[in-house]
């Protein structure tokens, strides 16, 4: 996952052998699971987003922030279907619902940002 390779990249850039972390070969799927087998104390931490931290109640140090980006081909851009997906993504109560989650900038919500 895109977590495991932050994971361990940031330990090639900070020369920390991967086997000197006790759980290392521990993995899960969703940042839920993580927050959740912290939560149960079956481990101390994990990486994980601010929104899954929250919904637990747990404590959360940030580590970095990355841009997702909606890859749309050119050729259905302008379909009803890409149209009606834009229209959820630039209104002003959907961004707030995920404000309300914690942990996201909304700010380039719904923007263009390339074509081709």
């Amino acid at each position: 996952s895109g977590t495991r390779v932050l994971l361990d990249w940031l330990l090639t850039r900070e020369q920390i052998d991967p086997a000197a972390i006790f759980g290392y070969e521990t993995e899960e799927y969703t940042h839920l699971a993580v927050a959740a087998a912290v939560s149960a104390g079956s481990v101390d931490a994990g990486i994980g987003i601010y929104a899954a931290a929250a919904a637990l109640d747990l404590d959360f140090i940030p580590i970095g922030s990355e841009w997702y980006d909606l890859i749309i081909p050119a050729v259905i851009f302008d379909s009803a279907m890409i149209g009606a997906l834009r229209e959820v993504l630039a209104d002003e109560s959907f961004k707030q619902e995920i404000v309300g989650l914690g942990g996201y900038s909304v700010e380039q919500t719904g923007a263009l940002r390339w074509t081709t």
